[in-house]
C-alpha cells in the first residue's frame, strides 16, 4: 500500500490527512514513541483485520448477490403465486366443465327418441321353441306363436365306392339348386379329373354352384356329399340324368332326410297370432313388425312371446342421470366448502359468480314440472328426491307421496316416458331432460358458456402475468450482472489487504526504534 493509501487508512483514526507518517511517528526512542508507534500499528491491524473478516479469504460473491437477489426477487414470487392461483381455478373449472359435459350425455340418452326409452325386450314362454329380439321404437305387445316344422337344409349323397380315389366310370350327371335354378352339367372324367368322389368334389366346389361338395368316408365306403348353401325350399337338389357309375347305371344320389324321415330343403311352417307364416330361415323377419324370430324346434303347443319395454335399460339410464348429476353438485360444493383447520386455505373457485349461474339452472332443470301426466308431474313423483345438499336420490320402494321408480316404470311406463321427453309447448313446459338438455347446451358452450368464458378470462391473465413475469426475470438479470461485477471487485479489493497489512507493518516496524537491530 502506498503512502496516501495509509495515510487515508490512518485518517479513520482522527490523524490528519496531510500529515505523514513519521510526523505522526516521529523517529525518537522515547517510550511515547514506541507506545504511539504500537497502538497506531494495533489499531491498523484491528481496521484491517474488521474490514476483511476472513483474513484474506475475501468474501463469497455468490452467496451474497444472491442473498440480496433473493429479496429483490420477491415481487416475482408474488407474481408466481397469482399464477398458480389461477392455474387452480382453472383445473377446478374443467373438472366442473366435464362434469356437465358427462351430464349433458345422460340427459341426452334419456331424451333420444332411440335411446333408452325406445328399447325393448321380448321374453318367451319357451325358449327352445322359439325366441326372439325386437328393434328400438317396436311397438309392445303380446303374440302367440306355434312352430309346426323348421327350415331344412336340401342334402344328397351318392352311394359309396371304396375310397375317395377309386376311379368310377366317365359320364355326367345335372345338378340344379332350387326350383328356378339353372341346371349345371357335371362332367366324369379323366380330362377334368373328376373320375373319383374326391376329384368331383373339389370341381364342383370350384363352380360356385350354390352347393358344398365334400366326401364322407365311414365304414361302409367313401360317398359324395352336396349340401346346399340356401336353406329351405328355395335350396333344394335336383339331380338327373346321371351317366356314370357302373354300366352307366349313375352315382346313385339319396336325398338326405331327417329324423321323422321327412326329405330336407323345406321351409319352416309355423302360425303367428293365428296367420299362417312360411320362411326359408330359422331367423324369420317380417312376421311381427320390428321383431326378429329365432325357430329352435316345432311344437304343437302354443308359445308366447312379450314384447315391453326394456325397463333394465331405462332404469340404468335414468340412474346414470342422477349419477352423473351428483357429480356435478358435489363439485360445486366442494368449491363453497371453507376447512376450519388453521393454515387451509380457500377452494380457488371460492365467490365464483359462474358457478351460482350454473347451480340456478340446474336446480331449475330438475325442479320441472309438467301438468297431468297421470300425476307423474316431476321427479319427486317417480321416486328421485332433492337432498339438502343438492344431490339426488332415487328411493328404493314407494312411499305415501310418492311410487319408487321401479314402480313407476311397471305401472305407468310411458308417463314416466312423457315426464323426460314432452316437448315445450304453449300450455305446458318441456320435459325434464329436454328442459336440462337445453340449460346444458347453453352452459357448456364452447365460446359463450359461463365456464369456457371464465376459463378465457382466466388464460388472458395468465398470459399477462408470464409477460410480467419474463420482463421481471430479465430486469434481474441484469441487476445481478451488475451486483457480480460490483462485488467482485470488493472481492479482489479484500483479497488483497492482508498483503496491504504486511506492508503496513513492515515500514511501522522500520519506524520502531524498539525493533531496530
Amino acid at each position: 500500500m502506498s503512502t496516501s493509501g495509509i495515510t487515508s487508512l490512518l485518517s479513520s483514526l482522527g490523524s490528519s490527512s496531510t500529515e505523514s507518517l513519521s510526523e505522526l511517528l516521529g523517529q525518537s526512542s522515547s517510550s511515547s514513541s514506541t507506545s504511539t508507534s504500537t497502538a497506531i500499528q494495533d489499531a491498523v491491524n484491528a481496521i484491517l483485520n474488521s474490514a476483511t473478516g476472513t483474513s484474506g479469504t475475501g468474501i463469497d460473491v455468490t452467496s451474497t448477490v444472491d442473498a440480496i437477489l433473493q429479496v429483490d426477487a420477491q415481487p416475482e414470487v408474488n407474481l408466481q403465486s397469482q399464477v398458480t392461483a389461477y392455474n387452480s381455478q382453472t383445473t377446478a373449472l374443467q373438472t366442473i366443465e366435464s362434469d356437465l359435459t358427462a351430464l349433458q350425455t345422460s340427459v341426452q340418452a334419456l331424451n333420444d327418441p332411440d335411446g333408452a326409452f325406445s328399447q325393448v325386450s321380448v321374453t318367451s314362454s319357451d325358449n327352445d321353441v322359439v325366441s326372439a329380439t325386437a328393434e328400438p321404437g317396436t311397438t309392445a305387445g303380446s303374440h302367440t306363436i306355434v312352430v309346426n316344422s323348421l327350415a331344412t337344409t336340401a342334402a344328397s349323397y351318392s352311394t359309396s365306392q371304396l375310397t375317395g380315389s377309386t376311379v368310377i366310370p366317365s359320364g355326367s350327371f345335372d345338378l340344379q339348386v332350387g326350383p328356378n335354378g339353372t341346371v349345371e352339367t357335371i362332367p366324369v372324367n379323366s380330362t377334368d379329373g373328376t373320375n373319383t368322389l374326391s376329384g368331383l368334389a373339389s370341381y364342383i366346389n370350384q363352380q360356385d354352384l350354390g352347393v358344398t361338395a365334400s366326401v364322407v368316408t365311414d365304414s361302409t365306403g367313401a360317398r359324395l356329399s352336396l349340401v346346399s348353401q340356401t336353406s329351405g325350399a328355395a335350396g333344394a337338389l335336383t339331380i338327373t340324368d346321371d351317366t356314370t357309375g357302373t354300366n352307366g347305371n349313375g352315382l346313385g344320389f339319396t336325398q338326405a332326410t331327417n329324423a321323422q324321415g321327412t326329405v330336407l330343403g323345406a321351409d319352416a311352417s309355423l302360425t303367428v297370432d293365428g296367420i299362417p307364416v312360411s320362411s326359408s330361415s330359422n331367423t324369420v323377419t317380417g312376421a311381427i313388425s320390428g321383431v326378429t324370430l329365432t325357430l329352435s324346434g316345432a311344437s304343437t303347443s302354443p308359445v308366447t312371446l312379450a314384447v315391453q319395454p326394456d325397463l333394465t335399460q331405462v332404469s340404468t339410464a335414468i340412474n346414470n342421470f342422477v349419477t352423473a348429476y351428483n357429480q356435478v353438485v358435489t363439485d360445486i360444493n366442494a368449491q363453497y366448502t371453507v376447512s376450519s383447520t388453521s393454515g387451509a386455505t380457500a377452494p380457488p373457485l371460492l365467490g365464483d359468480p359462474s358457478l351460482d349461474l350454473l347451480q340456478s339452472q340446474l336446480l331449475s332443470g330438475i325442479t320441472t314440472s309438467i301438468t297431468g301426466n297421470n300425476g307423474l308431474v316431476n321427479l319427486q313423483s317417480i321416486g328421485i328426491q332433492l337432498q339438502e345438499d343438492g344431490t339426488l336420490t332415487v328411493a328404493s320402494s314407494s312411499s305415501s307421496d310418492s311410487m319408487s321408480l321401479n314402480d313407476a316404470l311397471a305401472n305407468d311406463f310411458s308417463s314416466v316416458q312423457n315426464l323426460f321427453q314432452s316437448a315445450a309447448s304453449s300450455t305446458a313446459g318441456a320435459g325434464v331432460s329436454q328442459a336440462l338438455n337445453t340449460s346444458l347446451t347453453s352452459l357448456t358452450d364452447s365460446v359463450n358458456g359461463p365456464l369456457n368464458l371464465d376459463m378465457a378470462g382466466i388464460a388472458s391473465n395468465v398470459t399477462d402475468l408470464n409477460t410480467q413475469i419474463s420482463t421481471f426475470q430479465y430486469q434481474l438479470q441484469q441487476t445481478q450482472t451488475q451486483l457480480t461485477n460490483e462485488y467482485s471487485l470488493i472481492n479482489t479489493t479484500l483479497e488483497q489487504l492482508p498483503q496491504t497489512l504486511a506492508s503496513i507493518n513492515s515500514q511501522l516496524d522500520a519506524l520502531d526504534p524498539t525493533k531496530q537491530s
